[in-house]
């Protein structure tokens, strides 16, 4: 059955017809304005995981801080009858292996708890920027995934390259050094192998901690959008965090030879990148994991340091005294800030 419309042949169902596509834009937009709220909840969500993390990575090194004002703290006190360059109680020699890094642990864990924390300089001058780049890489992630030309060619060798820092590669490399120099009698080696062990295990357990609990989406075949609680793995990256780790010590053990930590930090450096250029972490994930890593590995080696030994000199009295050491060829004066 038609009707007439100006002067054209319409059939009754017409009316019907447009009725339809009227309610068919009005869901469109609905739906369009649902998916907007959905983003920006994804997105304040991302900020959340920023800001636990920032304090999370932030408060190793506030609590060492604490910790070296302590013992400062002591030392004036018994600089009387102690000797100079005495060993301290965090020596490996002095303390059980598993019972300082049950503590270690309890310490890295319970640390945004401490309200004490929140009290120095540390969230200031590291927390808030550390929240604000990851919160700008997260929100950023997709785009920066394709930075790469993303070949399958890049995807194989960026796999390759990357088991330079799996944690097995790791760990056979420095307990190696630590067995080989435990025979050979180089306290100083057998100290960077054992606390780089140590490193690596502290942040492998905080990085699956943290993968637990975000679940975020790996950027896999550019099918996966990077949300979070997906029931993914991808957040941190393991391997840089625990690259980072072990780079950190060598550099603080050997900071003598300059040759160490540019070697360490760069093997590490690549290392990320090819987690990256591999289409299993996004950029967010390559920055925090590498920045969890260099502060694990730091406060591994400021907490358990022999100073007997070379390396990197943990305690100081002050920011304005030079720190002074002596080498078998150099005397070397600093100041550290």
């Amino acid at each position: 059955m038609t009707t007439a419309l100006n002067g054209e042949q319409m059939p009754i169902g017409g009316t019907h017809r447009g009725v339809s596509l009227a309610g068919i834009r009005s869901f469109a937009r609905a739906d369009e304005a649902q998916r907007r709220r959905a983003l920006y909840r994804h997105r304040f969500k991302c900020y959340l995981i920023a800001v636990t993390l920032s304090l999370q990575i932030s408060f190793p090194a506030a609590a060492q801080q604490t910790d070296t004002q302590a013992d400062l703290s002591s030392q004036t006190k018994g600089q009387g009858s102690a000797k100079p360059n005495s060993p301290q109680a965090s020596d490996p020699a002095k303390q059980g292996v598993f019972r300082r890094f049950l503590h270690d642990e309890y310490r890295i864990w319970t640390s945004p708890f401490r309200p004490s924390n929140y009290d120095s300089h540390t969230m200031m001058k590291y927390g808030v920027p550390f929240l604000l780049i990851s919160a700008a890489l997260i929100a950023t992630d997709r785009k920066t995934a394709d930075l790469f030309p993303n070949t399958k060619d890049q995807t194989i060798w960026g796999g390759r390259v990357s088991q330079i820092g799996a944690s097995y590669t790791l760990a056979g490399f420095s307990g190696a050094m630590y067995l080989i120099s435990k025979t050979t009698g180089d306290r100083h080696a057998t100290e960077a192998g054992l606390l780089g062990l140590e490193a690596i295990a502290h942040s492998q357990l905080v990085v699956l901690g943290l993968k637990q609990i975000t679940q975020r989406e790996r950027p896999l075949a550019n099918k996966q959008r990077g949300g979070f609680w997906k029931g993914g793995d991808s957040f941190p990256s393991g391997h840089a965090a625990n690259s980072f780790a072990l780079a950190t010590v060598f550099a603080y053990e050997y900071r003598e030879h300059i040759a160490v930590p540019i070697i360490a930090y760069s093997l590490s450096s690549l290392v990320a990148t090819s987690r990256m250029s591999a289409r299993q972490h996004w950029m967010s994930d390559i920055v925090v994991g590498s920045s969890l890593g260099f502060l694990v590995g730091r406060y591994v080696y400021k907490q358990h340091h022999n100073p007997n030994l070379p390396g990197s000199p943990v305690q100081r009295n002050s920011r304005l005294i030079p720190a002074l050491t002596v080498g078998e060829r150099a005397v070397s004066l600093y100041w550290t800030f």
